[in-house]
């Protein structure tokens, strides 16, 4: 989702340097401990706090470290840090987050300030800023997203469902591009995943080395065009694995779009070990094998 969203700024050609800031907010647990030392910290310091953040103490006091009053940051500064309170789970899965984009060479700078103000938010958080004369040191965030695990239950739903996503300042994006000029999307070439049945018998299961691939395979695409990965799995605690629909099921569900991509790109355990992937022409179901290295030169063909 990070990566969509960089590249996606990146194809825009605007006026300015991105950059990323990353933060993770941990799982229920790890915020409610977090909440609890801010709240004792602000409270020992709240003569000094605005009235703004005098009536957050109490509802969320997590929004004071989002205040602009100089007064509210200068009380911040010395509060307790986030990555005190994560849980050994929390943090194998930024971990994860970290290595993932390492991986794809984005760029991000760790900010443990970068919060959201509301419960629903779990784990990472992010936000794209751009340095522009155009917009402003104030105005400079273009793009934020983040996990909301919690949103469903938060909505009334009996059970919390795993939710990421993120949105963009469709203004400030407009003002940054060269002369006012819009690029015509592309269908998204779907990368679709052959589960590994060896992990586990009788189940499909995509491990995090071949989910990993599959974002990789992806990341090259986006470079030229609009890629996902199809039905990517769903985390849980921990464990990066997860149950993985049949690549039969996967092919209807992306034949069954508007307007259908030309072609997929299919991987599994011996794409990636041989470092190619399965380029199938979704309306004469041909395939080509390609090598890793090529992806790029056989996007158009």
């Amino acid at each position: 989702c990070i990566s969509m969203a960089w590249q996606f700024l990146n194809s825009l050609d605007i006026d300015g340097n991105l950059s990323i800031r990353l933060n993770t907010l941990g799982d229920k647990e790890s915020r409610v401990e977090y909440r609890s030392a801010l709240l004792q910290y602000f409270t020992e310091s709240k003569s000094k706090l605005s009235e703004d953040s005098l009536r957050r103490l109490s509802t969320n006091p997590m929004r004071i470290l989002d205040s602009k009053d100089e007064a509210d940051i200068a009380v911040a500064k010395d509060a307790p840090m986030y990555v005190d309170y994560l849980s050994s789970a929390s943090r194998e899965r930024f971990d994860f987050i970290k290595l993932g984009l390492d991986e794809h060479q984005i760029p991000y700078t760790l900010d443990d300030r970068l919060v959201r103000g509301l419960d629903y938010y779990q784990h990472t958080v992010w936000e794209v800023s751009c340095a522009s004369d155009l917009l402003g040191r104030s105005q400079a965030t273009v793009l934020a997203g983040g996990r909301y695990d919690g949103l469903t239950t938060a909505l009334g739903g009996s059970r919390s469902l795993p939710g990421i996503g993120w949105a963009a300042g469709i203004e400030r994006l407009a003002l940054l591009l060269p002369d006012g000029r819009t690029p015509v999307p592309q269908p998204a070439i779907p990368v679709l995943i052959v589960p590994d049945r060896s992990l586990e018998p009788g189940s499909r299961v995509v491990g995090d080395c071949l989910y990993r691939y599959a974002l990789s395979v992806a990341s090259v695409v986006r470079k030229q065009r609009s890629a996902h990965v199809v039905h990517a799995p769903v985390h849980s605690g921990g464990s990066q694995s997860a149950m993985h629909p049949p690549l039969s099921k996967q092919l209807a569900s992306v034949l069954s779009k508007t307007p259908v991509p030309p072609y997929v790109l299919i991987v599994g355990s011996n794409e990636m070990g041989q470092r190619h992937v399965i380029k199938r022409d979704t309306a004469t179901q041909m395939q080509t094998v390609v090598d890793y290295g090529l992806i790029s030169s056989h996007l158009d063909s």
